[in-house]
């Protein structure tokens, strides 16, 4: 990691992110499909806590998977969800640190900041993240292409 950028939205810094492995639901990549996803997806688990949620944002496929990690309790039980394995790869992180509902109305602000800035080094074949940290954080993530990674000063 290299140093963070502060913003009105919030910090901006380079990170990896690890291979996973994700139980999932997919849906249109656009805002209301996204929305209405969610409940359903959460509906599926006997609980939500211990869960790590994240959303993975195929932009160029027009797909949107809403995801939890597959965790060492759930014991093979995908709770009839589909399951695949993130590879992993370098981002640009914008954390945000917001209550709701205010958290979600800065989610398409901090995909605009983030595509202004770093928009000729992103890597358009792997998916946007948001990673739902807590009630009130949340990371907004962009993939960028690792050949240049080496070149990105923040």
């Amino acid at each position: 990691m290299g140093k963070a950028i502060d913003t009105n939205l919030g910090m901006i810094e380079k990170v990896s992110v690890e291979k996973m492995k994700f139980l999932y639901m997919e849906s249109g990549n656009d805002v209301a499909s996204q929305k209405k996803k969610w409940p359903e997806f959460e509906s599926k688990f006997p609980s939500l806590t211990g869960r790590k949620m994240y959303g993975l944002d195929y932009d160029k496929k027009g797909i949107y998977r809403t995801c939890s990690l597959v965790l060492d309790k759930d014991e093979g039980n995908d709770f009839g969800l589909r399951q695949f394995e993130f590879e992993g790869g370098q981002y640009i992180r914008l954390r945000l640190k917001f209550e709701p509902p205010i958290l979600f109305e800065k989610i398409g602000p901090a995909y605009d900041l983030l595509i202004k800035n770093y928009e000729e080094i992103i890597n358009w074949e792997m998916p946007f993240i948001e990673h739902y940290k807590a009630r009130n954080i949340l990371d907004i993530m962009i993939p960028i292409l690792e050949w240049i990674l080496k070149n990105i000063v923040i």
